[in-house]
């Protein structure tokens, strides 16, 4: 496993984004949604406040880095890498 990804889960909650978007997923509530990516059943989210980059499955989300975000979901980054 990558260790950047295993740093990621292992992260506290507290210590993932901000409190905005914690709230956020607490609430039943979302970060703005980017990208869904079919093949994953996953969406991508990206915080207003803080802009982390979060990764919805379908039970549970986790903050996600965006090298990692733009391989998985290159969509949502097609116009702003221009």
């Amino acid at each position: 496993m990558d260790t950047n990804k295993e740093f990621l889960m292992v992260t506290k909650w507290q210590d993932k984004g901000c409190e905005s978007c914690r709230n956020l997923w607490e609430s039943g509530q979302r970060p703005q949604e980017l990208a869904i990516n079919y093949d994953l059943h996953s969406r991508l989210h990206k915080c207003k406040e803080c802009g982390t980059y979060w990764e919805q499955h379908e039970r549970y989300a986790d903050i996600i880095d965006e090298s990692e975000a733009k391989k998985l979901y290159p969509d949502a980054f097609f116009e702003t890498d221009k």
